[in-house]
This record gives C-alpha cells, sequence and structure tokens, in this order.
C-alpha cells in the first residue's frame, strides 16, 4: 500500500511534468498513473528524470480490458 508521503510526492510531480507530457500528447490520467508507479516503484528521483522515463513509456498505457 502507497504511503500518504509517495502518494503527495507523486501528486506534486505530475503537476509539475503535467503542462510539458501534456502537450505531448499524454492525458491528465496517465500522468497520474506513471507518476505514482515512478514514485511507488522507485525509479527515479525528480521531474526531469520522471519526464524521460514516461516520454519512454509513452501516453497510452495497457488496456487492463486486454490482458497481457
Amino acid at each position: 500500500m502507497p504511503s500518504p508521503a509517495k502518494d503527495e510526492i507523486a501528486r506534486r510531480l505530475a503537476e509539475e511534468a503535467r503542462p510539458t507530457l501534456g502537450a505531448e500528447g499524454f492525458s491528465d490520467e496517465r500522468i497520474d498513473e506513471l507518476a505514482f508507479a515512478f514514485v511507488n516503484d522507485m525509479i527515479g528521483e525528480g521531474e526531469m528524470q520522471f519526464v524521460n522515463w514516461a516520454m519512454a513509456e509513452g501516453p497510452i498505457g495497457l488496456d487492463p480490458e486486454a490482458g497481457i
């Protein structure tokens, strides 16, 4: 279960990166999803690392209805 501190960090990171990622076609929902994954999975630190990682992940996530 994510900690409240990690949730706040993810929210702040998403808000900081939203203008950049939004301009690249990322939806608000996708930005939030990626920010929470970035923080909870300890992928990196800071907005620039997040933006670079998010761009590599892409603006469209896996469809949970389609399965793997």
